[in-house]
């Protein structure tokens, strides 16, 4: 068995990379939401590739089904039911639910 090493410069270097892919198909959805898409599927590529993760604000940005970049109230529907977020892509119909954190002062 081999020593595990980690290659830090190159996982940032995809991060920024992942980064500025979302910051395009932020921008470009508007215009052209396909190119948007095309954007979601290459970074999501380079994390595969580099076998690192997509950051969660990130991650819940995309449909993971049809890779669609999700705007709500445009192509997403954002619902709060029983304590939960239920996201729900209107290109595709798949739906994910994520627990409502709260946050308590004493």
């Amino acid at each position: 068995m081999g020593i595990r090493r980690k290659r830090p410069k190159k996982n940032t270097v995809a991060l920024e990379r992942i980064e500025i892919l979302f910051r395009e198909a932020q921008e470009e959805f508007g215009i052209h939401p396909e190119l948007s898409r095309t954007y979601v599927e290459r970074a999501r590529r380079i994390a595969m590739r580099d076998r690192i993760r997509i950051p969660r604000e990130l991650r819940r940005k995309y449909c993971r089904k049809c890779f669609a970049y999700l705007v709500p109230g445009i192509n997403a529907r954002v619902r709060i039911h029983r304590g939960k977020i239920i996201i729900t892509c209107l290109e595709c119909g798949n739906q994910w639910r994520h627990p409502v954190v709260r946050n308590y002062r004493k």
